[in-house]
């Protein structure tokens, strides 16, 4: 009888401890969830309507793995008008703030997952004004291609919005759009020279720690041999086509 009552205690015993770690896996489930689930990413091509970026990465993306919704946001003044997106910066503002309020948006319906923004070119500019405006940790990763802002432009704020990095792919190959052509016409910023998407960026001369640690979530890529597998050789169109948003830009949406 006193066994019979000492076995009861101890299954008893097991059965609640069980049931202990059943419900602290399955809220443990649930609070993991929401990252593992699908997030979202944001392409932002270059001036005047004319990049593929948009339908490229929306194909060659998911076929490369990405789990993520993709999507592209449209800028521009209307198609060839690319003196007109360079120069307007009233209405750069305009459509960063649309943009931060999209990405706001979507964070309050969708807790948890991850954003990421994909800038090219003169989109890079839209995409490091609306990263300004987000509050620390809004996003996942920022990734710049072929930016068409100054060298020196100051990246603290962007950093500051971003979980992991921001990566900037640029190539000294890219003479004739960002370098003669910023040099001549000016970046997104109203600089006149080399872009950053020639030499990368400079961080500011004088930082403080806080700076500096940030900065160190700054990685930037060269063009580089192995890329000539993806179709890029180091000119502007490159970092829009399919191949190189699949082999460089993939891995860093996963």
């Amino acid at each position: 009888m006193y066994w019979a009552r000492y076995l009861a205690l101890v299954l008893a015993i097991v059965m609640s401890m069980g049931r202990v770690v059943l419900v602290t896996a399955q809220e443990s489930r649930r609070a993991a969830r929401p990252a593992d689930e699908p997030g979202l990413v944001i392409i932002v091509g270059g001036v005047g309507g004319m990049d593929i970026i948009g339908p490229c990465a929306e194909t060659a993306l998911p076929r490369a793995g990405v789990k993520h919704e993709i999507r592209e946001f449209i800028w521009t003044h209307g198609w060839g008008l690319l003196f007109k997106d360079l120069q307007d910066t009233e209405h750069q503002r305009k459509k960063a703030e649309e943009l931060a309020r999209i990405i706001t948006a979507w964070i309050a319906n969708n807790p948890g997952r991850p954003v990421y923004l994909v800038g090219k070119s003169g989109g890079s500019g839209l995409v490091l004004l609306a990263a300004e405006l987000l509050p620390e940790s809004t996003l996942e990763r920022i990734i710049l291609l072929s930016a068409a802002v100054a060298p020196h432009y100051d990246l603290r704020r962007a950093l500051r919005a971003t979980r992991t990095e921001v990566v900037n792919f640029h190539s000294q190959l890219d003479q004739l759009w960002l370098n003669l052509g910023t040099s001549q016409f000016g970046t997104m910023d109203r600089y006149y020279g080399p872009s950053a998407g020639v030499n990368g960026f400079r961080p500011p001369a004088e930082l403080d720690d806080a700076g500096r640690a940030l900065y160190r979530r700054l990685v930037q890529i060269p063009f580089q041999t192995r890329m000539l597998r993806c179709g890029h050789i180091g000119t502007h169109a490159g970092t829009s086509f399919p191949g190189f948003l699949a082999a460089e830009v993939a891995p860093l949406l996963r």
